[in-house]
């Protein structure tokens, strides 16, 4: 709280911790507040938005539909937890007779030394028995063995034999219950089975939210190849009538440089504005008299750290934006071009009927040559557009519109190549720390996964996309491909065909599902950046704006949470059939994240834009995937069991077992008639159609055909239910395009829908509370902005460095994107009757 003792800085009153937290609680957080009329039934207030009456979100008491606020996207990611809840307690049922396998006199009991491990049953065997090799005599020597740590049949602890005649080898003590493969078989199909009902229930979920709340979406088209010098909305809402009323017309043009100048100089001078508390600096702190000079003032060294970018100071902050001045007033010179349209009819039948007939493939939009698309329907009579559902006006990255499709594919195909290589060195990494120490290892891959996510969002950030849904699937693909290898695949390769079966290698997934059930929520439940900023960096803020910046909330992905569900199902099941218990961890993992992600959006993170079920569909596919993952390393697992390389022949032999004692004693004990075994290879042969081996016995044969066919169906299964379904569309879009109407229009009109936004072009950042506008506002109703503010504030494009330019005789309004409604004769007769 703040210090009413305390003398005033600048001439102004003191921060105030107390109005800060206030700030952060009124402005930061997400509110809601009950609809008119209504005793149950909230709405949720637009950023910026005040009204009394309004609450904070419960954490506890807030139903899962309520969070369909935050957007379809977010909304499907939390019943998505509650369904894999749900799906995971199948799975465990399905589990018990191979934990009580595990854990059984049948199977010899490992005491592993992590206490994740012996949750639910492991097949950890690490018990051994020394057998003859040959058909003579033999001699099995051990060192410093404990006889304390035998078990009734002398089998030995493996960390403590050493064969030092040759004659002699050390086979798994631990028998196979082969009806076990069954019981997995069966949560397999469980699992098959449920994936395509829970796509049913998903995509009904969409419709159902489709139809019971309308948004921008629903009433507007985007056209992606527009003529670059039609920058008239009027020429667009004039070609657009002929399908229904057009209510709002948006041409966005190639001038996402010249925003982004303009907002780096807002962000320059709210810096400065930090630091320069009463009116006299506040008049010039942009005026770059004397600034050379005081910039001359600073010592070397502060200057080194400035080059370097390590510390700052107002004088040269000042000297920036006098030369971001320079470069916005060149920009303002240039000659633009539109790169998209959007179009708002007053009708969700009109945009329906816009889309059905002007929807083409890609192909003929670029050849400009469709038979099924006539004159009328062709702009100025000649190009055949290329038209598609708009996305909603927040998912809309503005100052990217512009790029094209060969910029966006190099820029992806450079960021995937620097995932593949960190990827890779991950990967040697994660193997030589396993050579040391398996628990950490599993830490370390526990590590990776935390700390992932920030560089790859840093490597997104390098990508420019055209939406934040488009954004947030590169992340999604990036940050599946890089920690699915870490937690899971590359351990695997690198465990030594006999370690399958080791504490030493299940340990590490252990420590991984261990760490997402627990450790990870709980971090990001504490959220040190955050905290440390709102009650110890935000107190050496010398103004009460400064000091408010660091109550801003922290940013987040909803691709990030989606790929920690998928990466947590990925290695639950991919160690399922080797470590059922590992599914225990698994499903605290999604109950941890239902209530911590719940806490986090209420309390802890931004507010995110709206999204559609988009990265619902992809992380559908990578379970698809998981399925696949489980059946292979289950076949293999099976196939390869019991991974001591060794074979019982036919033929007796007398062996006698030295055993040195830690006290130098030496136990001799004779087995007469023993069987004698020979070496073979166990590796199983191929991965998906596995094949049977002469050394197995008849069940484990039945079992790996089984498990032969039941790989190869859901390879075929998944390939063209899910990526051949995915492929052929993505060809028939290219020369048909893409239009699914879900439901039946509804009869709703757009201007009079609450809360409903449109396509104004603005500039967003986490590192300020709101958007900055970069369109004319004069030509829209302001209640379609999708925040609540003094817009003349958030306007970029009445910056005094545009002031001065309109005060030269630059024409400045070619050099922003135009917005303009065209109100409906309903609003109008409706605003006539309230004698607007």
């Amino acid at each position: 709280m703040g210090d009413d003792s305390k003398e005033p800085m600048n001439g102004l009153p003191p921060p105030d911790m107390k109005a800060a937290w206030e700030f952060y609680e009124t402005y930061t957080l997400p509110r809601r507040i009950l609809k008119e009329g209504t005793t149950d039934d909230y709405r949720k207030l637009e950023p910026g938005e005040i009204a009394e009456g309004s609450g904070l979100y419960g954490v506890w008491e807030t139903p899962v539909d309520e969070i369909g606020d935050f957007g379809l996207g977010v909304y499907l990611y939390f019943k998505m937890l509650i369904t894999l809840v749900g799906c995971m307690a199948v799975c465990i049922a399905l589990n018990i007779p191979a934990m009580q396998h595990y854990t059984s006199s049948d199977y010899p009991k490992a005491d592993v030394a992590a206490f994740q491990l012996s949750i639910g049953g492991n097949a950890v065997c690490d018990k051994l028995l020394p057998v003859c090799m040959t058909t003579t005599a033999c001699t099995c020597a051990t060192k410093e063995f404990d006889i304390t740590a035998a078990v009734a049949d002398k089998e030995l602890d493996m960390y403590s034999l050493t064969s030092e005649t040759g004659e002699c080898a050390y086979r798994a003590a631990c028998t196979m219950k082969w009806d076990l493969a069954y019981y997995d078989a069966s949560m397999l199909g469980f699992l098959v089975v449920g994936l395509f009902l829970l796509a049913r229930l998903q995509n009904a979920i969409v419709e159902e939210a489709d139809e019971a709340e309308q948004t921008a979406q629903d009433y507007s088209i985007i056209v992606n190849d527009p003529d670059a010098d039609a920058v008239d909305p009027d020429e667009w809402q004039q070609f657009f009538q002929q399908f229904g009323h057009v209510t709002y017309v948006t041409v966005a043009i190639d001038n996402g440089v010249l925003v982004q100048k303009l907002a780096d100089r807002r962000l320059m001078g709210r810096m400065i504005a930090f630091e320069t508390a009463t009116d006299e600096e506040r008049a010039s702190m942009f005026d770059p008299t004397e600034n050379d000079s005081a910039f001359d003032q600073l010592s070397g060294f502060k200057k080194k750290l400035i080059g370097a970018g390590l510390s700052n100071h107002i004088s040269f902050m000042r000297k920036k934006i006098t030369k971001v001045d320079a470069e916005i007033t060149e920009l303002l010179k240039k000659e633009y071009s539109a790169v998209k349209v959007f179009v708002v009819f007053e009708t969700e039948a009109a945009q329906r009927s816009c889309l059905k007939e002007m929807t083409v493939g890609t192909i003929p939009a670029l050849l400009n040559q469709a038979t099924n698309i006539p004159e009328h329907q062709r702009f100025r009579k000649e190009n055949i557009l290329s038209v598609s559902e708009a996305p909603e006006p927040t998912d809309v990255i503005w100052v990217n519109l512009e790029t094209t499709m060969p910029h966006m594919i190099k820029q992806t195909a450079f960021s995937m190549t620097l995932t593949v290589t960190l990827v890779a060195i991950l990967g040697l990494a994660i193997w030589q720390i396993s050579e040391s120490s398996p628990s950490l290892a599993g830490f370390f891959v526990a590590a990776c996964n935390g700390g992932l996510p920030a560089f790859m969002k840093a490597l997104n950030e390098t990508e420019e996309h055209l939406t934040q849904g488009s954004r947030q699937s590169s992340l999604l693909l990036k940050l599946v491909l890089s920690r699915w290898f870490t937690a899971a695949i590359i351990t695997w390769v690198i465990r030594g065909f006999s370690n399958t079966i080791r504490e030493s290698f299940l340990t590490k997934a252990a420590a991984i599902l261990f760490a997402d059930a627990f450790t990870t929520p709980i971090i990001r439940m504490m959220d040190p950046g955050g905290r440390v900023a709102r009650n110890v960096s935000a107190k050496s803020a010398k103004t009460q704006a400064k000091m408010n910046s660091f109550f801003t909330n922290t940013a987040w992905f909803l691709a990030e949470r989606y790929t920690d569900m998928t990466k947590s199902l990925f290695v639950g099941l991919f160690y399922s059939a080797l470590y059922p218990g590992g599914l225990v961890w698994t499903t605290c993992s999604f109950i941890m994240c239902y209530w911590v992600d719940k806490y986090c959006l209420f309390r802890l993170w931004k507010q995110p834009p709206a999204m559609d079920a988009s990265l619902t569909a992809a992380s559908r596919l990578q379970i698809a995937v998981v399925c696949v993952a489980h059946s292979v390393i289950a076949g293999l697992f099976f196939a390869g069991f019991p991974f001591d390389n060794l074979h019982m022949s036919s033929d007796t032999a007398t062996v006698t077992e030295l055993k040195t004692m830690l006290n130098g004693n030496v136990e001799t004990i004779t087995h007469t008639n023993a069987n004698v075994y020979t070496f073979v290879d166990q590796k199983p042969q191929g991965m998906i159609n596995v094949q049977t081996q002469d050394w197995m016995s008849s069940e484990q044969v039945d079992v790996v055909k089984m498990f032969s066919i039941i790989n190869i169906c859901v390879v075929v299964l998944v390939c063209i239910g899910y990526f051949g379904k995915t492929a052929a569309f993505s060809v028939y879009k290219l020369f048909y395009g893409e239009y699914i109407p879900v439901g039946d229009p509804n009869p709703d009109l757009y201007s009079f829908v609450p809360g409903i936004e449109s396509y104004i072009p603005m500039y967003q950042t986490d590192k300020l509370p709101l958007p900055l506008l970069a369109c004319n506002l004069e030509l829209i109703d302001k209640e379609h902005i999708s925040f609540t503010a003094d817009y003349s504030k958030q306007d970029l494009t009445k910056d005094a460095v545009i002031n001065k330019a309109v005060e030269n005789g630059m024409d400045v309004s070619k050099c922003f994107s135009i917005c303009k409604q065209y109100k409906s004769p309903e609003l109008i007769e409706s605003e006539n009757k309230q004698g607007k």
